[in-house]
């Protein structure tokens, strides 16, 4: 009888208190499930980093638009002035009836010479009309190209607060995960899993490359913050660009669009300081530092760090500058 009582308290017990076992699946299925958000949100801040730029650029464009329609409207002015003043000049010089003038001209010699100059005239005339049409019309497609950036402005500053919102929403759901694996983790007494970045073994960097690394080194330790791109936090291409911004190369703040700057190459072409570009869209890079290893800023809750460049499924490799 006592014995039948002691095997129904530990199956009772069994199910208030998860097993090492059962605990390990549920850490297990929790690490997946933070893999896989984790690796959502980087993407969904890789697409706002990359509408950002064509935000940025399309202002850009929209700011020197401007300011050539301010010229073409000067120009227009200036161009109504001379149209106006050749028709009072030659109202002056021919009055309603140039024809006749011309007609009661004394000489023959003299009325050739007068053909001459009202040929001059008709010419000048036309060149100046001519210069007036084309300055409108250069000054209306202006702005008709104007005012479609001005649709893509405030429709990529929706798509930005979209985004935004989205981003938000996948980083307190990736927080709500986190949270329950912690106190799995604290309730069954198992340890965490051992993310220690491996020793970093750089090979020697050289040239503009030595001061890639160097920087990104000096990075190591500081936290992963979406859409930042330093000095005290980083996204992922925030890192790499911020990097080899310091050997005066300029990359945009984006995964893609930085794959599509570099000269590519293949794995044994490896040197420090080049990227590494991960997944089929390209929604993750890092700094190769050597010994198949890089420097990168992994995603949302943690921090800059060296891991091995196997980590993630590898999409390419790449050598801005």
């Amino acid at each position: 009888m006592a014995s039948r009582a002691a095997a129904l308290v530990t199956a009772v017990t069994a199910t208030l208190l998860p097993a090492p076992a059962q605990a390990q699946a549920s850490i297990a299925e929790l690490d997946r499930r933070i893999d896989q958000a984790a690796h959502q949100l980087e993407t969904v801040v890789e697409q706002y980093n990359e509408i950002r730029l064509d935000l940025r650029h399309n202002q850009e464009r929209a700011a020197g638009l401007s300011e050539t329609i301010i010229e073409l409207d000067r120009q227009l002015a200036a161009r109504h002035d001379q149209v106006g003043q050749l028709a009072a000049s030659n109202y002056r010089v021919n009055g309603a009836r140039p024809v006749a003038t011309l007609l009661s001209t004394a000489s023959a010699e003299h009325f050739v010479d007068q053909l001459l100059i009202a040929d001059v005239i008709n010419r000048d005339n036309e060149r100046t009309i001519a210069g007036l049409r084309d300055t409108r019309d250069r000054s209306e497609a202006a702005r008709r190209a104007a005012n479609t950036l001005i649709e893509q402005q405030l429709l990529q500053q929706g798509q930005l607060s979209a985004t935004q919102r989205q981003i938000e929403s996948d980083i307190r759901a990736l927080t709500e995960l986190r949270d329950r694996q912690q106190a799995l983790l604290n309730r069954s007494g198992a340890a965490a899993a051992n993310r220690s970045p491996a020793d970093p073994l750089p090979e020697a960097a050289t040239g503009r490359a030595a001061s890639v690394v160097a920087f990104a080194h000096a990075q190591l330790g500081k936290p992963y913050r979406w859409g930042s791109a330093g000095p005290h936090s980083y996204d992922c291409s925030g890192l790499t660009s911020a990097a080899w911004a310091k050997a005066g190369v300029q990359l945009p703040h984006n995964a893609r669009r930085q794959f599509g700057t570099v000269t590519r190459l293949g794995r044994a072409q490896l040197r420090p300081g080049d990227l590494i570009f991960f997944y089929r869209n390209v929604q993750h890079v890092g700094i190769y530092i050597g010994a198949d290893q890089m420097i990168h800023a992994p995603r949302h809750g943690e921090v800059v760090r060296v891991d091995r460049i196997d980590r993630m499924p590898i999409k390419g490799y790449g050598r801005p500058g």
